[in-house]
């Protein structure tokens, strides 16, 4: 687990977040959780905020971030590029996994994938693994012809608009997430909250985002944040990390809880979607 611990000793390390939403609150939270990780770590924790998440990993590999909060498809990505090292996975709803869900209105013809011709989607954006990216790879490793399913498709952003859009007609389908019960499979919590909705079809485990290190890292840093996060040492580090990752606790992450998103993209006969074009600079 990272570089050789004979290399010099950290005096620092840059935490990397992609302030994708609600920048000004993602940015505060981010100082609060550096601040409580520098007495933890033993070592002054820097916080860095980028505008997209491409630039996240130019600074990983540029080695301008040493830590970084990743999505799900963009950590695969940086892992199949042997970038990055995944530390922990934040806990949700009891879980450390969810689903993907194509759904449609109450009273919907659209209640299988059988009757998606020429259907109007909402999604979220092409890069979001509940919104738009795992349900159409699972529709194409079954068979499903995309184009001939959507003859429109509409990017809002969020899985609110997505949802919104959805039970006011302005669109046939939409795709968002759902934490189901292990057990029973029934849904405990969604993007469409107490909404009624009909589901179409579902895609998963999706794995939850993680909190990865460059693999500049000397591994007993790696080591010393994974135990951070997974037993905070302090009550003010819990909160802090609670509240950026919107987490109830943190799980030991490692190569093997990205796997299930490998395989689906295998069995589509694709290999792990490209990232979003460079912004402009």
């Amino acid at each position: 687990m990272g570089r050789d611990d004979s290399d010099p000793v950290m005096t620092a390390a840059r935490f990397g977040v992609a302030l994708t939403t609600e920048p000004g609150a993602l940015r505060e939270r981010l100082d609060e959780l550096c601040a409580a990780l520098t007495p933890a770590l033993g070592l002054r924790v820097e916080p860095v905020g980028v505008w997209h998440y491409h630039r996240l990993l130019e600074a990983l590999e540029a080695g301008d971030v040493d830590f970084a909060w990743l999505p799900p498809l963009l950590a695969l990505r940086a892992m199949a590029r042997a970038r990055v090292i995944p530390l922990a996975m934040p806990v949700r709803s009891g879980e450390s996994s969810y689903d993907t869900v194509l759904f449609s209105a109450p009273g919907s013809p659209i209640r299988a994938p059988a009757d998606l011709v020429g259907v109007r989607a909402a999604w979220v954006d092409r890069q979001s693994a509940a919104g738009y990216q795992i349900i159409r790879a699972s529709l194409r490793a079954a068979g499903l012809d995309l184009d001939r399913a959507f003859v429109a498709e509409q990017f809002l952003g969020v899985h609110d608009a997505v949802v919104n859009a959805v039970l006011a007609g302005e669109a046939d389908v939409g795709a968002t997430f759902a934490y189901a019960d292990p057990a029973t499979g029934v849904v405990r919590r969604a993007g469409w909250g107490d909404a009624k909705v009909q589901v179409v079809t579902r895609a998963g485990p999706i794995p939850s985002d993680v909190i990865a290190a460059s693999v500049r890292v000397p591994a007993t840093l790696m080591r010393r944040l994974q135990r951070c996060l997974v037993s905070p040492p302090s009550p003010e580090l819990r909160r802090a990390a609670g509240a950026l990752f919107t987490a109830e606790a943190f799980a030991i992450s490692d190569t093997e809880h990205l796997a299930p998103l490998a395989r689906l993209f295998e069995k589509d006969g694709r290999s792990v979607p490209p990232g979003p074009p460079p912004a402009p600079r």
